[in-house]
């Protein structure tokens, strides 16, 4: 998709071709479509392209229990990041962060295949061996049960950086990319830094987690 929207030639493109003009709009009694009212075009790599001509990347930072801290402890923690927040959004940084505490099901999918592949390999050296087949399949079915009721739940804590697309070409893109794959870096870097006496960790999301946390948003009521 992202081709398409930036594909556009030089020779017979106009100056208009390359400016981002797209202003969001509210549907109309049914008659539009998701895809129409979203904010987002396209994904490229691991970031999403806004229709306003933004690329925008996702970071997810793992919490601090503060239950855990005495009052002062507390305290030092809004004041360090407090001073983390001043670092990378000055008065004159022009910087734009958003934050967001998302409570998403817990994803069991890779751990329900790790056991449907024990199971099959089980039946395949030990077929004799019925009581561990069982027991197997008995986590099979009961994680895949919790997995589809999505009875588990954790707190994600993401936060969304964008940068400018100045061309719709791409070249301008590619470009795009490369400032924000910087920008995502020096961030992650400066918010371990800062919070490491607390082991904060944090790294960008892929493609793949991206589309998850979208889908969850968008369909957070699960209807």
């Amino acid at each position: 998709m992202w081709e398409k929207l930036f594909g556009v030639s030089k020779k017979k493109a106009s100056i208009e071709a390359y400016v981002f003009e797209d202003e969001p709009r509210a549907l109309q009694n049914g008659k539009q479509s998701l895809q129409e009212m979203s904010l987002i075009e396209a994904q490229y790599n691991d970031f999403f392209v806004t229709k306003q001509g933004y690329l925008v990347a996702l970071i997810q930072a793992s919490g601090i229990n503060l239950d855990l801290l005495t009052v002062t402890e507390q305290e030092d923690v809004f004041d360090e990041f407090n001073a983390f927040l001043m670092s990378t959004l000055g008065e004159n940084s022009g910087e734009i962060q958003q934050y967001l505490d998302i409570t998403m099901p817990v994803d069991f999918s890779e751990y329900v295949l790790f056991w449907q592949h024990r199971y099959l390999q089980v039946q395949q050296e030990e077929p004799e061996n019925k009581a561990k087949l069982s027991l197997i399949a008995s986590y099979v079915d009961t994680f895949s049960t919790i997995a589809s009721s999505q009875e588990m739940t954790t707190k994600r804590h993401i936060v969304v950086l964008h940068e400018k697309i100045p061309k719709k070409h791409l070249a301008s893109l590619e470009q795009t990319a490369i400032e924000l794959e910087e920008k995502v870096t020096l961030f992650i870097r400066q918010l371990e830094n800062t919070l490491s006496t607390y082991d904060m960790t944090a790294r960008q999301l892929t493609a793949k987690e991206c589309r998850e946390v979208l889908q969850h948003l968008v369909n957070f009521s699960n209807h």
